[in-house]
């Protein structure tokens, strides 16, 4: 089975936030939910000489699909569809691998849609009897791209101390 994906070209991605409008109308999400959203790094300074960092990130949220009714009919995603700066592009694993050969600032993601529904309940590697409800990542070199996304719904700060006296 052909596995398919998105490359984001973060190098140049402007935050104009095309992708994410298109994808809530399309899907018709409520506020507040889409399934790609916009990250950012910065800014930030990145010397003596007033240079200046800030990267955005376009990044499929569980929601994605990779709008599966448009791309069952030949169509690209909608993010890719309507994205301004022409910097995701939709396709196999294989051909965008190709592509992030020839530019390192890229991110080949391949969204899994709603993982922890299609993973089932997170259980511990080794030891199963562990209580916590926060997934995290376990990788198993397979030499296949995956999109993993983190829950955590463990509460911060419940534990016990035990303190010398």
């Amino acid at each position: 089975m052909t596995t398919y994906g998105l490359l984001i070209d973060y190098e140049y991605c402007t935050n104009c936030g095309s992708c994410v409008v298109s994808c809530k109308e399309e899907h018709d999400y409520p506020v507040g939910k889409s399934g790609i959203t916009l990250l950012a790094d910065g800014p930030w300074k990145m010397d003596d000489n007033d240079n200046w960092n800030w990267n955005t990130f376009p990044m499929p949220t569980d929601l994605c699909d990779l709008c599966a009714e448009r791309t069952g009919k030949g169509k690209e995603p909608i993010c890719a569809h309507h994205c301004l700066s022409g910097i995701i592009y939709y396709g196999t694993v294989e051909e965008l691998s190709k592509k992030l050969e020839d530019k390192p600032k890229q991110l080949l993601i391949v969204p899994q849609y709603k993982p922890r529904e299609a993973r089932g309940e997170f259980v511990h590697k080794e030891n199963k009897t562990d209580g916590h409800h926060a997934a995290h990542v376990e990788v198993d070199g397979t030499g296949e791209a995956a999109f993993g996304a983190h829950r955590h719904d463990a509460k911060v700060g419940e534990f016990e101390v035990e303190e010398d006296l």
